[in-house]
């Protein structure tokens, strides 16, 4: 094929890059295959695209985060702004990549098309689903459909929105979908079809700035609910240098009345506090928690505890306030 476009993969290891004993094996450790060796597995995308390949990463996505999402981000950026760069996919583990995908959508202003994908099987699996997800991602940004539609997650025969993608399965190949709505497209052999339309993310590109900064972003915790648990997470929790937290409340954020003392408590003390949910789709009002509007604490809207925890860190490396950051979670309440 004459002209052929130029992809660059990226590897930051995962189970995409997993290897085990056997092929048939449950376990096995993650980063063990290099990207050039992953690309080199999947037949028919060298006749797609020239892929050039590099390893940034080689670990399981658990330890991965802010700190080396932001290296990978100006990476991003940098290849996105080459003449000889016309998209870029990502390979990462599935376990922190919905935070990912959302971090690197508020930090990127890419000038080309950027995948992320991964797998849930390792690269040795009797039926590995990398290969088939790496062509696809490789697939979607050459595609003149998904052109301009920002970082997207590429699983599954899925092109989804990367602020939108959830992990819903820890185990199922079919384990990432789109919330809130569905996927913007889908992969079905060679063939890219948009089914869902372009989904812009109200925040894209918004903390683009912090990409020029070498400071640790603010310290943001999760205090998870349980039935029965009263003010104990919050009495028990270390807030000191917390700047900023996230309660993973229950239903549409609700929380117990005592707990719910303690963390207008902790909000008026100087911690910027926002309150999701523990449900994998979540929708959190003003109306709906058991705190009130004035109370100071703030919804997050259908953003999940973790998702939140990423925002809430951006918005506070920014210097914003508590209003402000509460005008930017209500970008997020539909």
């Amino acid at each position: 094929m004459a002209n052929k476009p130029k992809i660059h993969v990226i590897g930051t290891g995962g189970t995409i890059s997993g290897a085990g004993d056997t092929a048939t094996a449950g376990a096995y450790k993650s980063g063990s295959v290099d990207a050039a060796q992953l690309i080199a597995a999947v037949d028919g995308l060298d006749a797609l695209a020239d892929v050039s390949a590099e390893t940034m990463f080689a670990t399981g996505s658990e330890n991965l985060g802010p700190v080396q999402w932001r290296e990978l981000a100006r990476r991003i950026e940098e290849l996105t702004a080459s003449d000889d760069v016309d998209g870029v996919v990502v390979t990462h583990g599935t376990d922190t990549l919905e935070e990912a995908a959302f971090f690197l959508d508020l930090v990127c202003r890419p000038k080309k098309p950027v995948a992320l994908t991964a797998a849930m099987r390792p690269a040795t699996a009797l039926s590995a689903d990398g290969p088939a997800n790496l062509f696809q991602a490789a697939l979607s940004v050459t595609s003149p459909l998904f052109q301009g539609d920002g970082v997207v997650v590429v699983m599954n025969g899925q092109v989804i929105a990367g602020w939108q993608a959830i992990k819903t399965d820890s185990v199922a190949l079919e384990s990432f979908c789109s919330y809130p709505g569905g996927p913007v497209g889908r992969v079905v052999g060679e063939k890219t079809v948009v089914v869902g339309g372009h989904k812009a993310s109200p925040l894209a590109g918004r903390f683009h700035g912090i990409l020029d900064a070498d400071d640790d972003l603010p310290v943001v915790d999760i205090v998870a609910l349980r039935g029965g648990c009263g003010d104990r997470p919050l009495s028990n929790a270390n807030t000191s240098d917390c700047k900023g937290l996230v309660i993973a409340g229950f239903g549409a954020g609700t929380m117990p009345e005592p707990l719910a003392a303690k963390a207008i408590e902790t909000a008026g003390s100087g911690t910027v506090v926002v309150v999701s949910s523990r449900v994998g789709r979540v929708m959190v009002s003003s109306h709906s928690t058991t705190t009130d509007a004035k109370d100071g604490i703030i919804p997050s809207g259908f953003l999940n505890s973790q998702k939140s925890a990423v925002l809430l860190s951006l918005a506070l490396m920014t210097g914003l306030d508590g209003s402000e950051i509460a005008g930017m979670f209500e970008h997020f309440s539909g």
